[in-house]
């Protein structure tokens, strides 16, 4: 007799953290919002391979369009310009620069910009045509690499010969955001937003930044003005619309909390709360930067906020599924959880922490990529040291798979008696992955899609099987579980 994994066990499987991808990142790519009410199981029998199905989730992509040209492998297009080359001495070198920024020589135009003395540059017209032609010369190299970042320093250079050129200057914002570099300070954001009024995103940047200050109500006003400059744009109108609503129920839910700070984490927490539960949870949350930050190799790059939020207040606070016991916001930065039953059950408590920290982490490491969720899921369930048990010892009989690729995506939309199979799939097949492969060459995956390599691609490369064959394995590997008898 087939059996699925009976609703006794959610209790092992059931934390989950909503996948509100950060801000800015999110207008530049596309958000998948998988839905599903029912999802066809492929049944996995205990002496024969499965021939598991195609996606059986069914999905609807909202597409969240970037405020310029469009987008390169989910990174912005920056914006080029068309050269007006002014009656002068340096009317045929101008336009010969132009014609070898078209054909792709950007290394002769460069000689040749570079070669242009402050002469050439003290007439008005010129200099703004040089400044224009340095600003095509970037946007040539960041389409190239299908990045920006190689095009910073062209974006700098027209910036500083012309500071009024407003698509050179947002070229340089864009550059310097997407490569997280220090030098876009908030006064530059102002700046770009005076220059390009209409432009949403110097206010979505600066929307960012005091999120992560967690000055909430400036953030809302700065979202607010990037709705009102996005009306081209419906589907990024109503995703804006829906990021203030939400960051506004968490203003209203957490303004009067009270905070305490320990040297990686502050922690939020009501002023009727009891003091021993936030100074538990700062404790475990320490021991668990350590801990897991040794196994992963990789630690937050800036403090992490942690709210706590009573029971009956912590689903409406944070619009999570009804069986959630926690969540990682990375839209807002903080994990979420509910304290009631916290000191009776610290075993609960140390799970859900360190379950959600790994979030926190993966998103701080990742920058915005997407990781198959079962994976996402799998190593926060794997690293909070109270991971459920295997498949094989939940069940007798057949077992029923959804396929890996399908549970890629958010799980939001899952039923509950989904959700506990598609955390019980995330947790073996990545512990087939940790086990067999070992967490190194998992490391150097994680670092790989972080630097914007396509999850298969990265998985090929550094686990040396493609992404098909570990998931074929992983099933004979169930499969021989079932059959040996260990049930």
């Amino acid at each position: 007799m087939t059996r699925v994994v009976s609703q006794n066990t959610m209790s092992n499987v059931r934390d989950q953290h909503g996948r509100i991808r950060p801000l800015a990142t999110v207008l530049v790519a596309v958000v998948a919002v998988y839905i599903g009410e029912q999802v066809w199981l492929k049944k996995v029998q205990p002496h024969q391979r499965p021939t598991l199905p195609a996606s059986t989730i069914p999905s609807t992509d909202i597409a969240a369009p970037v405020f310029k040209d469009g987008a390169v492998n989910g990174t912005f297009d920056p914006a080029a310009q068309l050269v007006h080359v002014p009656a002068s001495p340096y009317a045929g070198l101008l336009t010969e620069i132009d014609i070898m920024i078209h054909q792709g020589k950007l290394s002769e135009a460069h000689r040749k910009l570079d070669a242009l003395g402050p002469e050439a540059l003290s007439d008005v017209t010129v200099r703004m045509n040089v400044a224009t032609l340095w600003n095509n010369v970037g946007v040539a190299q960041a389409r190239a690499a299908g990045e920006m970042a190689p095009g910073t320093a062209a974006f700098k250079t027209a910036v500083t010969i012309n500071p009024r050129n407003a698509t050179a200057y947002m070229n340089l914002v864009l550059a310097y955001w997407e490569s997280k570099n220090a030098a876009l300070t908030t006064d530059m954001l102002e700046e770009a937003a005076r220059l390009i009024p209409e432009d949403p995103m110097p206010h979505i940047i600066l929307a960012e930044r005091l999120i992560e200050k967690d000055d909430l109500s400036s953030a809302t006003a700065h979202l607010e003005q990037a709705r009102m400059r996005s009306a081209d744009f419906p589907q990024s109108q109503a995703y804006l619309q829906s990021q203030i609503d939400s960051i506004e129920r968490a203003r209203q839910s957490e303004q009067k909390f009270h905070s305490r700070d320990s040297s990686h984490f502050t922690v939020k927490y009501d002023g009727g709360e009891d003091y021993e539960v936030w100074t538990r949870v700062l404790e475990i949350l320490e021991e668990a930067y350590r801990d897991i930050g040794r196994q992963l190799g990789r630690y937050p790059s800036k403090p992490l906020l942690v709210v706590l939020h009573t029971r009956e207040t912590f689903q409406s606070a944070t619009g999570g599924p009804a069986w959630s016991d926690g969540l990682y916001d990375p839209s807002l930065g903080r994990i979420k959880i509910p304290t009631r039953g916290a000191l009776t059950d610290q075993a609960w408590l140390t799970r859900v922490l360190r379950h959600e920290y790994v979030h926190a982490v993966l998103d701080d490491w990742l920058q915005g990529r997407r990781l198959p969720q079962w994976l996402n899921e799998g190593l926060a369930m794997q690293l909070a040291n109270d991971a459920p048990p295997d498949i094989p010892d939940f069940v007798r009989g057949d077992v029923r798979l959804i396929k890996l690729s399908v549970l890629e995506g958010p799980w939001v939309g899952l039923s509950s008696q989904q959700a506990v199979v598609a955390y019980l799939e995330g947790n073996s097949a990545t512990k087939y992955l940790v086990e067999r492969y070992g967490i190194g060459p998992v490391r150097d995956l994680l670092d790989r899609v972080s630097k914007g390599e396509p999850f298969p691609a990265a998985f090929e490369d550094r686990i040396f099987i493609s992404y098909e064959e570990f998931e074929r394995r992983w099933v004979d590997n169930l499969n021989l579980a079932l059959q040996s008898g260990r049930t």
